[in-house]
């Protein structure tokens, strides 16, 4: 009888604690960041050296799906640290790594509009390159209001922030590669602010009068040619 009560015990201090790990990893990938958080510009860098600014911008993005994942570590993800697994001296960065729990690939596009679905399945951004100039750029939303594309530019001219892309060295017109987060998947667009959701919530308000327009679909990534890439960049 002793040791049915003893290996009773035993399941039921293996089931809390199972229980008190899963509660304690849902309440983590459930936390809530802010636009504005995911905006900070505490979360973007500057490229340390001339030739990585696909490394730095990687590195921007990585942070930001960190942050929507929920992983508290996300400033432990640098240029540097993230160059210690994608990083070849003389060759570039790869087209897939990892690190720290998020992984990144590589993809071609042929337009603006394929940037847009992009972001439309990536709240975290993504990584915008041009091969001829060469030079890429965090790119981190879309406002559909304003057709307006915000990024983070790693050169050292550019401001630390989220800017409009039209303060960036680069035009998306001329972008045919890109890298995004495959890993952690389906993250969670940034939730406004208290005082900007009962702003939005009364705008909508005050237009639900206003008839829906339907748009025109966007283009789709299959069948994109590809193009060579050099790797070795502004």
């Amino acid at each position: 009888m002793k040791k049915w009560m003893l290996l009773l015990s035993l399941v039921l201090m293996i089931v809390i604690v199972n229980c008190g790990q899963a509660q304690a990893a849902e309440e983590t990938a459930t936390k809530d960041i802010t636009f504005e958080e995911l905006n900070d510009e505490n979360v973007f860098i500057k490229q340390s050296r001339r030739g990585t600014c696909t490394l730095a911008s990687s590195a921007m993005i990585m942070r930001r799906a960190a942050m929507l994942a929920g992983f508290e570590n996300w400033e432990d993800i640098t240029e540097s640290s993230v160059g210690s697994v994608a990083w070849r001296e003389g060759v570039g960065i790869s087209w897939t790594f990892t690190y720290d729990g998020v992984t990144m690939t590589h993809d071609y596009v042929s337009s603006v509009e394929d940037l847009k679905k992009l972001l439309e399945e990536h709240p975290e951004g993504i990584v915008a390159y041009d091969s001829n100039k060469p030079h890429a750029i965090a790119l981190t939303d879309y406002d559909a209001e304003t057709d307006t594309f915000y990024c983070s530019d790693p050169a050292e001219c550019c401001a630390k922030a989220r800017v409009p892309v039209s303060e960036a060295i680069i035009s998306l017109e001329n972008v045919d590669v890109v890298w995004y987060v495959t890993s952690p998947s389906n993250l969670s667009a940034p939730v406004m602010a208290a005082a900007e959701a009962n702003e939005a919530e009364e705008n909508t308000e005050a237009q639900s009068v206003i008839p829906e327009i339907e748009t025109a679909p966007v283009t789709s990534l299959d069948n994109l040619s590809h193009t060579e890439l050099k790797l070795e960049m502004n």
